[in-house]
């Protein structure tokens, strides 16, 4: 993994915040898929502590196979209950990343027990490029990815769901201006410890667009030379029925997934609109998964989202209204 930056086990942890900068904030991801239970999720949890006195800001999302949801997004006080000496937490600590040696995510809400921990399957590594342009100078300057395995258990109302899956995770830190992002789409997955990757196209407010990928095979990381991102979307403007990418990468090789999501949890924060899909995968027999997150908004517009045909936007405990319509 020569030639990208690492990072030890300290950057589990919070790290020391410019006081100076309204802006800056530290957060975790995780987003993972369990597809033997048919369960799958994403949590974030964004530290902002020189802003409006100090917040936590929150995403979570659960979908299953069956049409059963579960979201929070909201933004609440940044409190001594989140500020956790070995990891972070949300909504006075009912929502937690902690680590001590393992990444384990925690949550205790109405309707909902979540404990699942994670197994790294390559080092936490910053993939980023240095040409990444605003993304990595606006929005993540202090970055890592891994992906891994996730084990634990969920309980979504009555049902109990055991949890043995894969996931991709991060961390970042450092200032980050939501204004500078119009369009994102971000797709990391994973098959297992033998292959991982992601690849992002990101539209900054500078009219700039960057695309870059990754490729990380038993451990070794290879950049792509190109990367070609297409989501098709609903009548709704902001869901989708699906993607594809296609990462070409130094040697000629051209490395394709088709992403079909089962459900989909919408998060906003700071007027930006985020739709991270779960995506069951296959390739060459082996079985995956990806996080096919979007965000669109070419204009700037800061307006709430009125239509999701594709993705939850209910707080709490609700169900699909319909089957997905067909891809």
């Amino acid at each position: 993994m020569s030639g990208f930056v690492q990072h030890p086990d300290a950057s589990e942890l919070r790290q020391r915040p410019d006081a100076a900068d309204e802006w800056w904030q530290d957060s975790v991801f995780v987003t993972w898929h369990a597809e033997e239970a048919g369960i799958g999720g994403t949590m974030r949890i964004g530290h902002e502590p020189n802003h409006e006195g100090g917040i936590a800001a929150l995403w979570f999302g659960l979908v299953t196979a069956d049409g059963q949801r579960y979201r929070r997004n909201l933004t609440a006080p940044l409190t001594d209950a989140d500020r956790l000496v070995d990891g972070f937490g949300a909504l006075g600590g009912r929502y937690r990343q902690t680590f001590d040696g393992r990444v384990r995510h925690r949550v205790s809400d109405d309707d909902l027990e979540l404990d699942l921990e994670v197994e790294d399957f390559y080092p936490r590594t910053d993939f980023f490029p240095s040409d990444a342009g605003t993304v990595s100078d606006d929005f993540a300057s202090a970055h890592f990815e891994t992906s891994g395995r996730i084990t634990g258990h969920v309980r979504l109302g009555e049902r109990d769901y055991q949890v043995d899956g894969l996931c991709h995770r991060d961390h970042s830190w450092g200032t980050r201006r939501w204004d500078t992002l119009l369009n994102h789409r971000w797709i990391p997955g994973t098959f297992g410890p033998e292959l991982s990757f992601g690849s992002i196209a990101w539209h900054g407010i500078d009219g700039s667009v960057r695309q870059f990928g990754y490729l990380v095979r038993d451990g070794v990381v290879t950049l792509a030379d190109d990367v070609d991102i297409a989501v098709t979307f609903e009548p709704d403007g902001t869901t989708y029925r699906g993607g594809s990418a296609v990462w070409t990468m130094p040697d000629g090789e051209r490395f394709a997934i088709d992403c079909a999501p089962y459900d989909a949890t919408i998060s906003e924060h700071h007027g930006v609109a985020v739709v991270d899909a779960i995506c069951a995968l296959e390739r060459d027999g082996k079985r995956g998964f990806c996080d096919l997150e979007v965000s669109t908004n070419p204009r700037g517009g800061a307006g709430p989202i009125t239509a999701a045909l594709r993705a939850n936007v209910t707080e709490g405990r609700s169900r699909r209204a319909q089957e997905p319509l067909p891809a």
